[in-house]
């Protein structure tokens, strides 16, 4: 009996690590862009009381972008946490409006938006304040505001979730360009001038 319940054992391990090896492989097939990875926008003022540093992963066909903010120059102590989520969609090559540049036709669509308080001041202030309709934050534990960014209380986001957006990419080395907003359109909306966005490749 008990040899019986020692192979039983054994072969529910062999079958669960074959199952994790299985998700895995199917995680690394899943299509990637020639965006993949982190890409970082250097430390910067934000507002008269806060730094902030951002960051954008791409992972396969999706994007989160980390609106990282602080309290000090340096970006070294954390007070909140933006991250929003995209999925996306490579298209065509098109030619810039000089006729000589090229660049990668994007398409992303909003999906969500959470946020995470990362100091006791910022978990005060959020609670004190009812930020995104809540009085229950806490630090380090992010929490979903998708159905209220667009709220007085929240973000004041413009668009809300499912939006889509247009933009035309190119990597140069370890920079990435894309459209200048105030460019005009090509005929599917696609911006026709392309400037340094001011993220490298980490």
């Amino acid at each position: 009996m008990k040899n019986s319940l020692k192979y039983f054992f054994l072969i529910l391990v062999v079958v669960i690590c074959s199952s994790c090896a299985e998700k895995e492989e199917s995680d690394d097939a899943e299509p990637t862009t020639f965006l993949e990875g982190t890409w970082k926008k250097a430390c910067s003022q934000s507002s008269s009381e806060r730094y902030s540093e951002y960051i954008m992963v791409y992972k396969n066909t999706s994007r989160n972008y980390y609106a990282n903010e602080y309290s000090d120059s340096a970006c070294s102590t954390a007070y909140r946490t933006l991250r929003y989520t995209y999925t996306l969609a490579v298209g065509s090559e098109a030619t810039m409006a000089d006729g000589s540049t090229t660049a990668t036709k994007v398409t992303l669509t909003s999906v969500g938006v959470y946020a995470t308080a990362k100091a006791d001041a910022s978990v005060s202030e959020s609670n004190n304040n009812s930020f995104c309709s809540a009085t229950d934050w806490a630090k380090d534990v992010e929490k979903d505001i998708t159905s209220k960014a667009t709220e007085d209380t929240c973000l004041e986001m413009d668009d809300a979730m499912g939006t889509v957006y247009k933009d035309v990419l190119k990597i140069k080395g370890t920079d990435l360009w894309w459209g200048v907003g105030t460019s005009d359109k090509d005929s599917e909306g696609y911006y026709t001038v392309i400037e340094d966005s001011g993220y490298d490749k980490q």
